[in-house]
């Protein structure tokens, strides 16, 4: 069984567009029926595909390090333009 992180891009209809960890190029689709967690996009999640179904864990501490790390950007940003 194989582990992975990714990063749930957006939802398209009734899948979920996740982006693999770390580079995000390379993206995995899965129908909204076989997720049985509650995610939202910009949540960082390990996926495990055994073959016939995903184990999907939203990694908390993960998404807000990423979220912090996104708002100091931002910030830094705001202030180079005034």
């Amino acid at each position: 069984m194989s582990s992975n992180n990714y990063t749930l891009d957006r939802f398209e209809a009734d899948y979920a567009i996740f982006l693999k960890r770390p580079n995000e190029t390379e993206q995995l689709i899965i129908h909204r029926d076989d997720i049985h967690v509650s995610v939202k996009p910009g949540d960082i999640v390990s996926i495990k595909d055994d073959g016939e179904n995903y184990e999907i864990l939203v990694l908390t501490d993960e998404t807000k390090a990423a979220e912090e790390r996104i708002k100091r950007l931002r910030n830094q940003l705001q202030q180079k333009q005034q």
